[in-house]
């Protein structure tokens, strides 16, 4: 049985691919993770702020459903995916675990979406197709619970450089 949230949290997820393996260099891969990812959120588990599908891994920014802990959300986007994907792709998809980032604050919020816009251009990659900015109608907006105070997340705007919140990516 997994635990009920008392408070809304949002956080930011990395899940690496098994072995670091390329799995998602592959178009059909990445897209496939997409859409099961807005699945999940378009069944009301958990709201979607920001993603990136590198390569070998992906990072999302998401706040669970107040019934969704963070390791069923997790469970949903590992297991999910790895069941769509196992006729086309038989084997381990993912490395066990994950980490987690719970996100503090707006500022927090603001450069974590940032962080993740920025992997694919970290890694050298122009035009990157699978990172939430080519998404940006379809994610979810900021959380409330992140919304104290006069300043207010705009998609698209810049912010100083997001660290490594030891993020894998």
């Amino acid at each position: 049985m997994h635990a009920t949230r008392q408070t809304q949290e949002t956080y930011a997820i990395t899940v690496v691919a098994h072995q670091r393996q390329r799995h998602f260099q592959r178009t059909a891969n990445a897209d496939l993770f997409i859409e099961m990812l807005f699945r999940y959120r378009d069944q009301g588990r958990f709201a979607v702020h920001g993603f990136v599908v590198m390569p070998d891994h992906i990072h999302v920014l998401i706040t669970p459903a107040m019934n969704v802990s963070t390791a069923r959300a997790v469970q949903f986007i590992k297991g999910g995916y790895s069941f769509a994907v196992r006729k086309q792709s038989p084997g381990e998809v993912w490395q066990s675990g994950y980490h987690e980032h719970r996100i503090r604050d707006l500022d927090d919020f603001e450069n974590q979406r940032i962080y993740i816009a920025k992997n694919p251009v970290r890694k050298k990659y122009a035009d990157y197709p699978h990172v939430h900015t080519v998404f940006e109608d379809r994610l979810d907006p900021t959380p409330e619970h992140l919304m104290v105070g006069p300043k207010k997340h705009t998609p698209g705007a810049e912010a100083p450089s997001g660290r490594d919140s030891g993020s894998q990516g």
